[in-house]
């Protein structure tokens, strides 16, 4: 029996790149969207396994949401996704009675395994925040040293097949890996990814070079 999964998220590329890398989880089978709580309650998904949800969200934040989704979704198992991973933010969503917690920095391989054990019944927190969390400030995105390697590329103006090319990975996966990157820098644009990577520090010697 596949698994109804309900993505909720805000950011339209986010969510997308989302769906590319769940619709390849084996026990996936349809997958339902929404931009708000209000939205998804809306869906009346009443049959729906497991939900991912943003924490940041307009009108009302996944953390306020959970208890409609509940209602909403009852037998659904709910995750929230975070561009944050400092240890707060997963204390907030245990003590909200949240199934997971899920940074938006999380690898393709990462998501699925999230799936995996939430499908099964288990609690999936991250045991630690990770590395990139406690060197960088608390409002520093925390990227993985792929996505930096896609995020000084893209700002070089090379598009997603060059990028592909240079770094050896599929376009779909340069696709996830930009709209992970556009969501934690809460950006739409590249050029607008550039200033944001300047301005965080996050850009590269071989960046200005480039350009």
């Amino acid at each position: 029996m596949t698994a109804r999964l309900l993505l909720v998220d805000d950011h339209t590329l986010f969510r997308t790149g989302l769906r590319l890398i769940v619709q390849d989880h084996p026990s996936v089978g349809s997958i339902a969207e929404a931009g708000s709580i209000a939205e998804a309650c809306a869906l009346q998904q009443a049959e729906t396994d497991l939900v991912l949800l943003d924490i940041q969200l307009p009108g009302m934040s996944g953390l306020d949401g959970l208890r409609l989704l509940r209602h909403a979704c009852p037998q659904a198992r709910i995750v929230l996704v975070s561009a944050s991973v400092a240890p707060d933010a997963i204390h907030e969503a245990r003590a909200r009675g949240a199934d997971g917690f899920l940074p938006k920095s999380a690898s393709a391989e990462d998501i699925l395994e999230a799936i995996t054990c939430a499908l099964s019944g288990r609690p999936c927190f991250p045991i630690n925040s990770g590395n990139s969390a406690t060197v960088r400030g608390p409002d520093t995105p925390s990227l993985t040293a792929r996505q930096l390697d896609v995020l000084s590329l893209l700002c070089t103006g090379r598009p997603n097949k060059v990028i592909a090319r240079d770094l050896g990975l599929s376009e779909n996966t340069v696709r996830v890996h930009v709209a992970a990157i556009f969501a934690q820098l809460g950006v739409n644009s590249r050029s607008a990814a550039l200033l944001a990577a300047q301005r965080l520090g996050l850009s590269t010697p071989q960046l200005h070079d480039s350009l």
